[in-house]
């Protein structure tokens, strides 16, 4: 899930299901646009048992290119990687979701940068 909380438009540029699939309801695709001060979400799920999921989505702004990855192993969830690349005007958080192991979800806020923590929805 992306958070979108500036005031950025923000377009998908670039975007890759490296393991597992993109998951109903729609996968992501170039030019899909994020309003600013909103969200989108987008689901990798497995192909097949045993194999986890590893994406990667690219987003274009007036400010640069924020860059989300992620690999989420089937068995091991201590293995999970991510990383999150914005432009130095730019903020984020990053949280998960891990209470159904089946479901993990991965939140992206996106935030102006010298937003405080005390600022920032609870996440």
């Amino acid at each position: 899930m992306l958070l979108n909380s500036t005031n950025e438009l923000l377009t998908v540029e670039g975007l890759a299901a490296v393991r597992g699939d993109w998951g109903p309801p729609a996968p992501p695709r170039r030019g899909d646009v994020v309003e600013k001060q909103s969200s989108a979400k987008w689901v990798s799920q497995s192909s097949a048992e045993g194999v986890g999921v590893q994406g990667y989505l690219r987003l274009g702004s007036t400010k640069g290119y924020v860059e989300i990855s992620w690999y989420m192993p089937w068995h091991d969830v201590s293995r999970m990687e991510h990383a999150v690349s914005v432009p130095a005007a730019l903020d984020h958080r990053v949280s998960f979701n891990s209470e159904d192991l089946d479901r993990i979800v991965m939140m992206v806020m996106l935030l102006p940068l010298g937003f405080s923590r005390r600022e920032a929805p609870p996440g």
